[in-house]
């Protein structure tokens, strides 16, 4: 087997395994980011209230949400100080005081580099069946 068929072979294994690995990849970093949702940055409020100290904050139709004040970030905060929290699009009643991962991120950057490697394996490909 000469370097040219040795190398075509390389090429047509890694256009199939970059393809068919990385499409999937993908696709399941756009699932897992579609299920998490998208987090929104606002800023909440520490407040006192009967069940204890709460944040409390406004979504984007204007209605107030609270929880209890009880992460790490606002654990030693007085009533009345700002913190900046993000909350969920799709039920804007669950919020973080950190800034969110990125859902998913991993998986789509996975995918793209070996979808990108397995088109680069294709051209490649196709000019060794040229030479």
């Amino acid at each position: 087997m000469d370097a040219q068929s040795l190398a075509a072979l390389i090429s047509e294994v890694l256009t199939l395994v970059g393809l068919v690995v990385g499409a999937a990849l993908f696709a399941a970093g756009l699932f897992v980011r579609g299920i998490k949702g998208r987090w929104l940055q606002t800023d909440g409020v520490i407040a006192s209230s009967a069940s204890g100290t709460v944040i409390r904050w406004f979504d984007t139709h204007g209605e107030v949400h609270e929880r209890p004040a009880d992460t790490h970030e606002t654990h030693r905060l007085p009533p009345g100080e700002d913190v900046p929290l993000w909350f969920n699009a799709r039920t804007p009643s669950r919020c973080r005081t950190h800034t969110p991962e990125s859902e998913g991120k991993a998986l789509r950057l996975t995918g793209l580099v070996l979808l990108i490697v397995g088109a680069a394996s294709g051209v490649l490909g196709i000019v060794l069946m040229f030479l």
